[in-house]
């Protein structure tokens, strides 16, 4: 009996010593799941509405995935972008190792481009978007082929306020396709292995009225739909491998998809881990749509060129491209730009115009292909012009002149208003760039400036060292009875403003929306020929072969956060090669170099306390170290 004994002892120890180790269990994420809608044909746009209605953080709700990207809504632990409930778009590259990459055309207000890789390599951006839960967004992913290139626009519409939002456009080079004809949302825990962010927390989306338009403007609805589990998951699902469901409510007319928690999936699943959909009960056979809408229209001519500005209804469907046409008295067109660009809103025709009254006439066809009605607005050319004299500048309402603080020669000093005098203080040179304007002041050589290209209403201009730079650029917008609102010729559109309708000596000038099309007295400003001729240098920073007239998008330069201690982080509007910072004796203090596009993080942590310009391929910023 002892002999059998050792030998059942040695045959145990045996197979404990072969038995390899149990694994602990680390991650425990809801799973994975899919809702697929088949496409008869290709699509250059596709559309889908999305509600939220339970979430928690490391949450992707995509809506929509298509040949090469997807975008969607996430939840996420980071909240650097200015919201934990941002709005994402993607697109894989389409052969990084032979360097054909993804890359960002646009980026809309706050939105934040980088490079992701992982699963795959390719461009993204990100948007503060701060979405709430049980509200409808519409999503409209739209794509058009330009010049060796397909450009991926991402719209999204808010259907509780109506307010459309367009976040960005990648592009990558062109193909035989646009979008490709399959949809998909998925629903994603991307974090299984942290209590905060698990599969505990049960997550809750529906989606519907997904539709396919094809290049052809032909509107289809999903041919067949399924919902799918992933099903090769279940060591990263640990406890919630089956905490999954998805179906159609009928209350919602929608399709919804659901894990974490306690769900568990219906009896329509029979043990399996997809599910095959109904069609939409109340899906149209074509989607209701706004058409696109022109809200105003400004325009102005000098040097050889006039130039057009407009708004659009924000609540109606975004410009896809814009027509704009000059016309004589006589009703025919004697200008013209046609230009598909969805976030344009601003052309410039060159021509010499004779002495007269102009109309200038601005259309949009939106992202569906609906055509907005003209919006026209009127404008003189006269026989004159800007000259090469000094002027002084009066404010309407007030009678008092553009001048400098205290006649103060030193940057960053305000710009104010003041009695007319002789004083070089009250007089300005209109040094023209392009159809644009600097302004600079006889007695310090200097310019109107808005510091840090910040445009947010309210904000008090100053005077700066002239750079030329797009936030010391100014349009003259005729305003009737030769008077003009100056305005910025960057983004906002915002002029220089006397807060208040001050009459008071020394009020300093901000920034402001204009009221209507030609301002309030107290936004608009007479100029005023000393016929006495000017021949100042002006100084300027160009990248050498530029072109003088560019485009805003090719123009701004962006830092964040100003002021700042440690980093910044600077917006590029293109690829380049180098990042320069000088301290305002005009030193070389530090230079980033690479291959540098999108937001480029620079480390300022060595540099004194003070201020900083930042140059970049002929632009330039100016930030404050702490």
């Amino acid at each position: 009996m002892r002999t059998y004994l050792l030998l059942f002892l040695a045959m145990m120890g045996y197979c404990l010593h072969l038995a390899p180790p149990v694994k602990a269990q680390s991650s425990n994420a809801a799973p994975s799941q899919h809702l697929v809608f088949s496409f008869p044909a290709d699509a250059s746009l596709k559309m889908m509405k999305v509600k939220i209605t339970q979430t928690a953080y490391t949450s992707y709700f995509s809506v929509f995935n298509w040949s090469g990207g997807y975008a969607g809504l996430q939840h996420t632990p980071d909240s650097s972008s200015g919201s934990s409930k941002i709005l994402i778009a993607s697109q894989w590259d389409p052969n990084t190792a032979g360097g054909v990459f993804a890359r960002q055309a646009y980026l809309g207000q706050g939105t934040i481009y980088s490079r992701f890789g992982g699963e795959g390599d390719g461009a993204k951006t990100i948007n503060p978007y701060n979405w709430t839960l049980n509200t409808w967004y519409n999503f409209v992913i739209r794509a058009w082929k330009l010049n060796g290139e397909l450009f991926i626009g991402t719209f999204v519409q808010n259907l509780s306020t109506n307010q459309w939002f367009h976040t960005s456009t990648l592009a990558i080079p062109t193909r035989t396709t646009f979008l490709g004809s399959g949809s998909g949302a998925f629903l994603e825990n991307w974090h299984g292995s942290d209590p905060r962010f698990d599969g505990r927390f049960v997550r809750k989306a529906y989606f519907k009225d997904c539709w396919n338009r094809t290049d052809a403007g032909v509107w289809q609805k999903s041919s067949s739909r399924y919902f799918n589990c992933n099903a090769n998951d279940a060591y990263r699902n640990g406890i919630y491998d089956l905490a999954y469901n998805a179906g159609f409510d009928s209350g919602e007319d929608a399709y919804f998809m659901e894990h974490g928690g306690n769900v568990t999936p219906s009896a329509a699943f029979n043990g399996g881990r997809t599910l095959d959909l109904p069609v939409q009960t109340n899906q149209a056979s074509t989607p209701a749509l706004t058409v696109g809408e022109v809200s105003t229209v400004s325009a102005s001519y000098s040097a050889g060129a006039v130039t057009v500005n407009w708004a659009n209804n924000n609540t109606k469907s975004p410009q896809f491209s814009s027509t704009v046409e000059i016309l004589n008295s006589s009703a025919t067109v004697v200008g013209s730009s046609t230009e598909t660009l969805p976030q344009k809103r601003s052309a410039v025709i060159s021509g010499t115009l004779p002495a007269g009254t102009y109309t200038a006439r601005v259309t949009i066809t939106d992202i569906f292909g609906g055509v907005s009605a003209a919006k026209t607005v009127t404008f003189t050319a006269g026989s004159g012009g800007i000259s090469g004299n000094w002027y002084k500048i009066k404010n309407v309402h007030s009678g008092k002149y553009l001048g400098i603080e205290n006649s103060s020669t030193a940057n960053l000093a305000y710009i104010a208003q003041y009695t007319t005098g002789s004083s070089n203080n009250l007089q300005w040179k209109l040094v023209a760039q392009g159809s644009n304007y600097v302004l600079v002041n006889r007695n310090s050589g200097k310019a109107i400036d808005i510091a840090n290209s910040d445009q947010t209403p309210g904000v008090q201009i100053i005077q700066y060292t002239v750079t030329n730079g797009l936030n010391q650029q100014w349009q003259l917008v005729s305003a009737g009875s030769g008077s003009y609102l100056i305005r910025t010729a960057m983004s906002s559109g915002n002029i220089i403003d006397n807060p208040g309708s001050s009459t008071a000596d020394g009020t300093k000038m901000i920034l402001y929306a204009a009221n209507g099309a030609t301002g309030t007295p107290n936004q608009r400003w007479v100029l005023e020929d000393t016929g006495v001729p000017s021949s100042m240098q002006m100084l300027a920073y160009t990248k050498p072969g530029a072109a003088t007239t560019v485009s805003e998008e090719a123009q701004v330069l962006k830092v964040s956060p100003n002021p700042a201690s440690s980093f910044v982080y600077v917006d590029l509007p293109a690829k380049g090669t180098e990042i320069r910072v000088f301290n305002m004796n005009g030193a070389l203090v530090k230079v980033v170099k690479g291959d540098l596009s999108g937001k480029v993080r620079v480390d300022i942590s060595g540099l004194g306390a003070g201020m900083y310009i930042i140059h970049f391929e002929g632009k330039q910023v100016r930030f404050i170290k702490q």
